[in-house]
C-alpha cells in the first residue's frame, strides 16, 4: 500500500472514531447537544483535556477511556502516515503528476506506450530518436524516475484500468503499443483500449505464440513476438549471412528510409505509369512495392504499372525523401509515427 493511501485511510479511520465518539456521548447522555459532545471528543482526542461539559457518569468515563484510546492511535497513525508521504516524497510527486498530466492535456496524435520494462525502454528510445510524441503508462516507481530522466512523459498506474488510459490521452493518441511483462496483461490492455477506442491502431508483445491469436481477437492491429523475431534473425544469420551483413554494414555506413506513401487524387502522376511518373529521378526514391486499395500487394511492380488514386508506394530512399514526394502531393501513410521518417 501506498504512502498516499495509508494517509487517507487513517484519515477515515481518524473520523470513523470521532463520529462514533460524539454519537457515543448524545446516546449516555441523551441530554447531551452536538456541539457539546463535539468539545468532548475534540479535547479527548487530542489530550488537551479542558473542562468537562457532560456529567461524568461511569458510563461516560468508560466511554471516555474509549475515545481517548482509539482517537490517540487514529491521530499519531495519521500524523506517521502523513510524514511518511513527506519523506517518500510523495507530496512532490503529486505536484509533478499534476504537471505531467497538464502536459499530455496539451498533446495530439501520440503514441502510449503500456509498460516500461526492458522492450518498452527501447521502443520509448527508438521514438524518442524520431522525435515522436509520446506517453508512457507505467506502475512501477523506478521505471517512472528512468522514465523522468529520459524527459519522457509517464503517468504512474495500471495501463489496464480505464482511468489511467485516460489520463494517457488515449482519446486523441494515434496509437497504442502493449508491452507489458505479462501476455495476460497485455491481453486485457488490448481489449480495454480497443474499447475506448474502434480506430486505434494497437501494436502489442507476445511472449507466448499461444497468446497472439488472442491478442488479435481483443483487438490488436499487430502483434510482435521478440521469440520468433529473433528465430529468424538466426536462421537468416545461417542461411543468408551476406544479406544480413549487408544490411548491418549499410545502417552503419548510412541513414536511409523504408516509408510507405499514398498517392491523392491530385497527385501529378496518377493515371501514369511508373516509367512516365520517373519518381526514382525527381525523388531519388526506389519504388519496391505498391499496395492496392483492395488490399493486394505488388512486389517489384514493373515499370508499366499504372498509378491510381489511393495506391500506397512502398518506397526506399535516403534520408529526406519524404519532403521530396510531398511536392508530388504524397501523403504519408497513417501511422503511429506521425513524424521524420522511419530509419533502417
Amino acid at each position: 500500500m501506498t504512502s498516499r493511501k495509508r494517509l487517507f485511510l487513517s484519515i477515515a479511520v481518524l473520523l470513523a472514531v470521532f463520529w462514533v465518539g460524539v454519537a457515543g456521548y448524545m446516546i449516555l447522555d441523551p441530554k447531551t447537544k452536538l456541539l457539546d459532545a463535539i468539545y468532548m471528543v475534540t479535547t479527548t482526542v487530542s489530550t488537551v483535556g479542558y473542562r468537562e461539559v457532560i456529567r461524568p457518569t461511569p458510563a461516560v468515563m468508560v466511554w471516555t477511556i474509549v475515545v481517548i484510546v482509539f482517537g490517540v492511535v487514529a491521530v499519531w497513525t495519521s500524523i506517521g502516515s502523513l510524514i511518511g508521504m513527506i519523506v517518500e516524497g510523495e507530496v512532490g510527486r503529486l505536484i509533478g503528476s499534476r504537471k505531467v498530466e497538464s502536459k499530455i492535456r496539451q498533446i495530439n496524435n501520440h503514441v502510449i506506450i503500456c509498460g516500461l520494462g526492458r522492450m518498452g525502454m527501447m521502443v520509448a528510445g527508438e521514438l524518442q530518436e524520431r522525435r515522436v510524441p509520446m506517453v508512457a503508462i507505467e506502475k512501477e516507481m523506478e521505471a517512472c524516475r528512468q522514465a523522468d530522466e529520459m524527459q519522457l512523459l509517464c503517468v504512474m498506474g495500471d495501463a489496464t484500468d480505464e482511468d489511467t488510459l485516460g489520463k494517457a490521452g488515449i482519446d486523441r493518441a494515434s496509437s497504442l503499443v502493449a508491452v507489458l511483462r505479462g501476455d495476460a496483461e497485455n491481453v486485457f490492455v488490448t481489449l480495454t483500449a480497443r474499447q475506448l477506442r474502434p480506430d486505434l491502431l494497437i501494436v502489442a508483445r507476445a511472449e507466448q505464440p499461444s497468446t497472439e491469436p488472442k491478442l488479435r481477437r481483443a483487438g490488436a492491429n499487430r502483434v510482435i513476438s521478440p521469440q520468433a523475431i529473433g528465430a529468424e534473425r538466426i536462421a537468416n544469420v545461417l542461411t543468408r549471412p551476406h544479406l544480413v551483413d549487408f544490411v548491418e554494414v549499410a545502417a552503419r555506413g548510412f541513414e536511409f528510409e523504408m516509408d510507405a506513401f499514398v498517392l491523392t487524387a491530385d497527385s501529378p502522376v496518377v493515371g501514369r505509369t511508373l516509367r512516365d511518373a520517373n519518381i526514382r529521378a525527381t525523388a531519388d526514391v526506389m519504388v519496391v512495392g505498391i499496395r492496392k486499395p483492395d488490399g493486394t500487394t505488388r512486389f517489384n511492380p514493373s515499370a508499366d504499372e499504372v498509378l491510381c488514386p489511393q495506391d500506397t508506394l512502398i518506397t526506399i530512399g535516403p534520408v529526406g525523401s519524404a519532403a521530396r514526394l510531398a511536392e508530388l502531393h504524397f501523403i504519408r501513410q497513417g501511422s503511429p509515427i506521425d513524424g521524420p521518417e522511419a530509419r533502417v
